[in-house]
């Protein structure tokens, strides 16, 4: 008779399993359609990439390629065009579609990894909680635009979290994924201070000495190009982009789309991101001696699209660690102490709401509803200047407010009350 319930009980979770799946793959079709910005891009970055290096293969230089009419042309550093270079040799329907199965695999593994101790911690069914969590994580902006675009994002991030696992181990090659990572896009060299200033020097120098190894193995391949790059290339800002682009929500994205049509004060940036800056990364160091490495890197990534001249949506996948975060404190995991008093009296709605916030607005693109049809970034008043940042407000709201969890604590618990072994098992 317990068996029978058992099983029934057992059968309609995993019909209401199901239900809720094609549910989540009925909004994710819905915000593929409907949201004003369309988030399949025919690859841009990607034709870019491939273009970029079957032109360099012709013998013409790398960084003269533009794609097509446009002035977009290839802005990463030679040992990024190094490793991207098969693709100029492969058709373009087998680099797509192997980017978007790359793409698919990382995302799968980032869901896994950052969601198990989760589940684990507070009783949620696995696979079904990696399994509903991924149309979700699809739906926010920066993820479908990076498959999109065919852009690198979720590799990076990858990198970098590989690297936070690494240090929990305590293993020797904690700092290759920073450091690569770093090598192929300069960005990411921000987590090279953040280990720094968390006494991770070991790490770090590992990270250094990566990112040195990868840039010198360029220079020895491709030597012309290199010298180019650092001493040329890096400083053209201007090939990224236009500064003021609604997609651009960076500090200095704002600011440009504030003052237009006027160029945007770059004291007033600069003195805008130096605090930032100063705010963001201390926060994240904080998190790190709280035990809390993933709300720690987090904001070392959401630190680096504030203060960087131009950052578009698709690079906020930072983000998506910090909602996983709110996401724990939600469901039950305390914030470390000592905590903010408002994080103290309520964390559970706070981070809840904060969480669902900050998704809603991502996954329905809501940005693009300001879009400047006339090329006039005040057409819509106030209001629209407004909603024309969202990404940049949320992502203010959550490096300034986001809880270090009190995981050292949780362990510690879940280690005293664990069952105790069968009779006759090995304490190993």
């Amino acid at each position: 008779m317990a068996g029978t319930r058992a099983g029934a009980t057992s059968r309609r979770r995993v019909a209401a399993g199901v239900g809720l799946f094609a549910a989540l793959v009925g909004v994710v079709a819905w915000v593929s359609v409907v949201v004003p910005n369309d988030p399949w891009h025919d690859f841009f970055d990607l034709r870019v990439y491939r273009g970029a290096v079957a032109w360099w293969l012709d013998g013409q230089p790398l960084y003269d390629f533009t794609y097509g009419r446009s002035p977009y042309g290839f802005t990463y550093p030679p040992f990024a065009a190094l490793l991207v270079l098969p693709m100029a040799l492969l058709p373009y329907p087998v680099v797509a579609a192997g980017h978007v199965l790359l793409n698919v695999v990382v995302l799968g593994g980032l869901a896994w990894w950052l969601l198990t101790p989760l589940a684990r911690r507070h009783g949620w069914p696995l696979p079904w909680a990696w399994v509903l969590a991924l149309p979700l994580l699809f739906v926010l902006e920066p993820v479908r635009e990076t498959m999109g675009f065919g852009q690198v994002n979720l590799f990076l991030m990858a990198l970098v979290l590989a690297d936070v696992a690494a240090l929990r181990r305590g293993s020797r090659w904690a700092g290759v994924g920073i450091g690569l990572a770093a090598a192929v896009k300069l960005t990411p060299g921000l987590f090279v201070v953040w280990l720094l200033l968390t006494r991770r020097t070991r790490a770090a120098a590992v990270a250094i000495g990566t990112a040195a190894a990868a840039t010198l193995l360029a220079f020895a391949v491709v030597p012309g190009t290199s010298w180019r790059f650092w001493t040329e290339t890096l400083w053209q800002t201007e090939r990224v982009g236009k500064l003021d682009k609604t997609s651009n929500q960076s500090l200095l994205g704002a600011l440009a789309r504030l003052t237009d049509p006027a160029e945007p004060p770059r004291l007033v940036w600069a003195l805008l991101a130096a605090a930032a800056l100063a705010f963001v990364l201390t926060r994240a160091v904080r998190a790190a001696r709280a035990g809390d490495d993933l709300a720690g890197v987090a904001l070392t990534g959401l630190a680096a699209c504030l203060v960087s001249p131009i950052s578009w949506s698709h690079h906020f996948v930072w983000l998506v660690p910090a909602l996983v975060v709110l996401v724990d404190v939600a469901a039950g995991t305390p914030p470390a102490v000592p905590a903010p008093r408002w994080w103290r009296d309520r964390p559970r709605v706070l981070a809840g709401s904060l969480a669902a916030v900050a998704a809603g607005v991502l996954a329905s693109s809501a940005i693009w509803f300001a879009f400047a049809t006339t090329g006039h970034h005040h057409e819509r008043g106030v209001a629209g200047i407004v909603v024309e940042d969202l990404y940049l407000l949320v992502t203010l709201v959550v490096v300034a407010v986001l809880p270090a969890r009190g995981v050292r604590a949780v362990r510690a618990s879940e280690r005293t009350t664990a069952p105790s072994p069968p009779g006759g098992s090995s304490p190993r």
